[in-house]
């Protein structure tokens, strides 16, 4: 409960400060894209320089989490495979052995 609520102030705060910097720097501005031209503020540009980074990383670490996944099943795989075989070795090993 408290750390949904501070999670929501936070997020409160942030886009006040963001809106509060773009307000600032209301300087009109030209983007220009290989496609289009955009007239847009210096803040309007820099939040969405961070929003187009913040994106691209979430997108890395989505990567980054689901190579994590499919090498936790490979090994569980490999894991059954190891567990099989001994298994196996067990059963024929000879009666001295055991």
């Amino acid at each position: 409960m408290f750390r949904r609520l501070l999670s929501t102030f936070l997020f409160v705060v942030l886009a006040l400060a963001c809106a509060g910097f773009v307000r600032l720097n209301a300087t009109p501005t030209r983007l220009d894209l290989y496609f289009a031209a955009l007239p847009v503020t210096v803040g309007e540009a820099l939040v969405g320089a961070v929003l187009v980074g913040w994106l691209v990383g979430l997108a890395g670490a989505l990567a980054w989490i689901r190579r994590l996944v499919r090498q936790k099943h490979d090994l569980g795989r490999a894991l059954r495979l190891a567990e099989g075989e001994v298994r196996t070795l067990r059963a024929l090993a000879p009666s001295h052995a055991r």
